[in-house]
């Protein structure tokens, strides 16, 4: 739940961050989508190969404070200046785009697997266990779109909520380090 909500609170505000480097544009959306999406395609298999090597919680909380660590990139777009490779706009909005969101989303796309091998107990019941996960995940993804669309962003703006997702994170993170596995703060993970 809380991996997937953040997932869809970055997406959301990131065509506000780069909005002033490349507009908003349909290519900027096209671009956002597409880069969040294989950042998640990409965690999903590297947190199942990492899940198979080392399933726990402290592998999960690890990955929470990695992804609450690097979600900060994408607030360095303002402090450091954007230089944006010369040339086609389309390749400055993937340049711009990829630097500041793939590894956080890659990252958190990484949580579901380890969640789904924590969380299986019973091969019998392997479907059910899955089931369930995908469908906290999309709930998750679900709240954090509606959130972000009709109350966060208007209450707090960017920054705001990119150091919310991130401290959240990491809070997170810190749950699963300094507590036992619990199956509800498994499954709260997704």
């Amino acid at each position: 739940f809380v991996s997937s909500a953040c997932i869809m609170i970055l997406e959301l505000v990131a065509g506000r961050i780069v909005a002033p480097y490349v507009g908003v544009s349909l290519y900027t959306w096209t671009t956002i989508i597409g880069v969040v999406l294989a950042g998640i395609s990409l965690g999903n298999y590297l947190g199942g190969r990492l899940a198979d090597r080392w399933p726990s919680t402290r592998l999960l909380g690890l990955l929470f404070l990695a992804a609450g660590m690097t979600s900060f990139i994408v607030l360095t777009v303002d402090r450091l200046g954007v230089r944006l490779p010369p040339g086609s706009i389309v390749i400055q909005i993937v340049v711009l785009v990829t630097a500041l969101f793939f590894i956080p989303c890659a990252i958190l796309g990484a949580i579901s697997p380890v969640v789904a091998k924590l969380a299986v107990r019973d091969l019998a019941t392997t479907g059910t266990t899955v089931g369930k996960i995908y469908a906290a995940g999309t709930l998750g993804s679900i709240v954090g779109t509606f959130a972000t669309g009709f109350v966060l962003i208007s209450r707090f703006g960017t920054h705001a909520i990119v150091w919310g997702v991130g401290l959240t994170l990491i809070a997170m993170g810190a749950l699963f380090l300094l507590r036992r596995k619990t199956v509800a703060l498994v499954l709260a993970a997704v």
